[in-house]
């Protein structure tokens, strides 16, 4: 069960809580064999019960197709493919959730002036972390019955000011290079919405924060309810924050992961995992690794701090074969005598036949004219097919170095101030990355489970 994609333990988890409502489940064999019942055994008794329920069925079915209907198309292999060189770590992956106040908590270095009566050294340095994934309390949403909890407070103001104190608090613990990717979602007070996402955005900003994107978290499968009044909210908000301008940013394997080799836009359609143990509110494994595909580096030099970033080249032939015009473009290209410096000249005089070739070759005013001929040769032989070749897909080239005589390179780290049951530690292990979190509450997280699944 540990090693299945989590779209299929989703899928389990549905399934499971349908069964649990019956007493005999002595032939779900038969179903998980195609088989069908014998003429001299008695019907299974899950289709009894789903047959005298149609409600029930007709729930169950639509859940399960919901639930389907956005997994299986990205896989933790299809990740691992794109995010670069994993160094082995210098021991175990960090995994773990210390007790401790996500709003209070400071570096285990820190200076003493950084003290208060309510702070919390826990075991992360300062500068140690690559990227911050987390989902704070909702504001009035669920008590969890601990003081001084965050999402309690009796104005939204008063809830928006402390977690963007919060940020201050995390901000030592981020190497310039970090990121912040938080999800936030909204309610309603008065029978008015309250826009919490959009006073958060505006009250980072006032504290210095830079505003990346406001991803929409789009979920079909959202909380169920008895309004009758409005629309059901199916979506949440995904904020990425940096503090410095130089963070690190891997578009690239994001891209060829979820966009296809395009930029895939701002709305990530995912559903929210079911199987949360005993937290109340859990998130998307997705969510994480998206966030991690984007923002955490495969590898940082513990000696400087620098991460390893991919080194692009744009290709020659490496066309969007998905398209029909690109495959065939390609295909006359093959049966030509075409050479690479006609598809050089091609990149280089670009779509207009203008410009382009001044530009980038004339230079000192040397060969412009050789390059617009084979520019001319390749579009006589390519004909409308010529302009595939302007803009082929870029590759990797491979991945920087530092400038230190003998780097040391350890996986990124991740961290996760409300950490839960662990959403975020289990899903940066599951991709061979650090992971630390804090929680009121560490009850909910199993270490031995979320090592025991990703270790190998």
């Amino acid at each position: 069960m540990d090693r299945l994609d989590p779209g299929v333990r989703e899928v389990i988890s549905i399934i499971s809580e349908y069964l649990d409502e019956t007493d005999n489940l002595s032939n779900l064999d038969d179903f998980a064999d195609g088989n069908s019942p014998s003429a001299d055994t008695p019907t299974p008794s899950v289709y009894n019960h789903l047959s005298a329920n149609p409600e029930l069925a007709k729930k169950l079915h639509g859940e399960l197709k919901d639930q389907l209907k956005h997994h299986g198309e990205v896989h933790v292999e299809d990740v691992r493919e794109q995010q670069g060189p994993i160094p082995e770590p210098n021991g175990e992956l960090r995994a773990d959730i210390e007790e401790a106040n996500a709003t209070q908590i400071i570096p285990k270095d820190a200076d003493e002036d950084a003290e208060t009566e309510d702070s919390t050294r826990i075991d992360l340095p300062e500068n140690s972390v690559d990227l911050i994934v987390t989902s704070p309390p909702y504001w009035k949403k669920r008590d969890y019955g601990i003081d001084d909890q965050l999402g309690q407070e009796s104005e939204p103001d008063e809830y928006i000011d402390n977690l963007v104190a919060a940020l201050e608090q995390w901000r030592p613990f981020l190497r310039p290079t970090g990121s912040i990717f938080l999800n936030i979602g909204d309610t309603y007070h008065n029978k008015s919405r309250v826009g919490l996402p959009g006073r958060f955005v505006r009250a980072a900003q006032e504290a210095g924060w830079t505003i990346r994107n406001d991803t929409i978290w789009a979920k079909d499968n959202g909380m169920p309810s008895s309004v009758k009044d409005r629309l059901v909210p199916r979506h949440e908000h995904i904020i990425h924050l940096v503090w410095n301008d130089d963070y690190y940013y891997d578009l690239h394997g994001y891209a060829d992961v979820y966009g296809n080799g395009s930029n895939p836009g701002d709305v990530w359609r995912m559903n929210h995992d079911l199987n949360s143990g005993g937290h109340l509110a859990p998130f998307s494994d997705e969510l994480v690794q998206r966030a991690i595909t984007l923002a955490c580096p495969p590898a940082v030099c513990t000696k400087c701090g620098e991460p390893r970033t991919r080194d692009r080249k744009r290709g020659l032939t490496n066309l969007d074969t998905s398209r029909s015009q690109a495959k065939r473009a390609l295909e006359i290209y093959e049966e030509s005598d075409l050479t690479e410096d006609h598809l050089r000249a091609i990149q280089a005089v670009g779509i207009s036949d203008a410009g382009k070739a001044k530009q980038f070759q004339e230079g000192a005013g040397e060969n412009s004219k050789e390059v617009q001929e084979l520019a001319d040769e390749a579009k006589e032989v390519l004909g409308g097919y010529f302009r595939e070749f302007t803009f082929p897909q870029w590759t990797t080239a491979g991945w920087t170095h530092c400038d230190c005589e003998e780097p040391d390179y350890e996986p990124g780290v991740v961290f996760d101030p409300f950490a839960g049951s662990g959403t975020t530690i289990r899903a940066a292990n599951e991709l061979r990355y650090h992971a630390w979190g804090t929680d009121l509450d560490t009850s909910n997280f199993e270490k031995n489970q979320s090592l025991a699944r990703y270790s190998e």
